[in-house]
């Protein structure tokens, strides 16, 4: 069985029960069963732990409304995502991004852990918990994991949550590399060797993430593919794939499109259909084996998510 996984998108923000479901013609594969880690953002700016935390528990409800109204599973260990395959049925995990609410307490984290949360990061923008990679270099201290963040580190380690460093800071990923019992993911980055974007990460993290058989999902915002516009393409995406080959992560890379949280596409990917499986196209076209394929597709994924889900 050949399958489809994605380790973020931000879809729900973009859920309206009425006219806007959260699987949509181009997020989820058309071809193949498709698990999607879906993000609930937990952190605007300016947004207090309290604002954060409702926004997160609406983001809660909406994500299982959809799950009865769509017919997708709603996956929390390894074997609900087996059984979705083995049906040919979507699934989706879910996940947080910012953990702004998680700040007022650990119970917080444990009640977001028990309503189905498997993946966190810590921050998106700098907050209590850790610094980000988001602002300008040099606007604010990298201070990295603070006390309460290594609260919620040592929470999750206790209740087995896997941690995103996506978006954190350079002290902050190394400090949280230390601290997670897990492996842990980087669910939507790419490599700062192709791309010179702080969100992206250097070879020295990449190597950090693979010697500890993590996952790095490759991200299709553009800005993080390459600086140069005109080379903001698939082609130049793939290129980031083999820089990670080169790194010797054949088995710890994967998909990571940052789908509905991305302003433009890299050419040629549209809306029109399913934008993964306009990847898969182009990644054959490019002459990938189908070894290679598969393990990019799912079963890097699968194999990480059998080992610590």
């Amino acid at each position: 069985m050949f399958c489809v996984i994605d380790s973020h998108c931000d879809s729900i923000q973009k859920t309206d029960l009425l006219k806007n479901p959260l699987v949509k013609p181009y997020n989820y594969s058309q071809k193949h069963p498709h698990l999607q880690f879906v993000a609930m953002f937990c952190g605007w700016p300016k947004e207090d732990s309290e604002a954060s935390c409702k926004r997160a528990e609406k983001y809660t409800g909406l994500f299982n409304i959809c799950a009865a109204n769509e017919d997708f599973a709603i996956v929390k260990t390894y074997a609900d995502i087996e059984k979705a395959f083995a049906e040919g049925r979507n699934a989706s995990l879910l996940t947080v991004e910012g953990a702004t609410g998680y700040m007022g307490s650990v119970d917080i984290f444990r009640k977001f852990y028990n309503a189905g949360v498997r993946v966190t990061g810590l921050a998106w923008l700098s907050n209590d918990l850790a610094s980000s990679n988001r602002e300008e270099p040099d606007s604010v201290a990298d201070t990295g994991i603070t006390e309460k963040g290594r609260a919620i580190v040592e929470e999750g380690n206790r209740l087995g949550m896997i941690f995103d460093v996506s978006h954190l800071s350079d002290k902050s990923f190394w400090q949280l590399a230390e601290l997670s019992e897990k492996p842990i993911i980087a669910s939507h980055s790419n490599f700062r060797a192709l791309c010179g974007h702080s969100r992206n990460l250097t070879d020295d993290m990449a190597k950090q993430i693979i010697r500890r058989g993590g996952m790095i999902g490759l991200n299709l915002c553009t800005s993080f593919i390459d600086d140069n516009k005109e080379n903001q393409t698939v082609d130049r995406l793939l290129d980031h794939l083999d820089h990670c080959l080169e790194l010797g992560g054949e088995n710890c890379i994967g998909f990571g499109g940052d789908i509905d949280g991305i302003d433009r596409l890299p050419a040629p990917l549209n809306e029109e259909t399913s934008i993964h499986d306009q990847i898969l196209d182009a990644m054959y076209k490019r002459g990938y084996s189908e070894e290679l394929i598969r393990k990019v597709s799912f079963e890097n994924y699968m194999a990480y998510l059998k080992k610590y889900l």
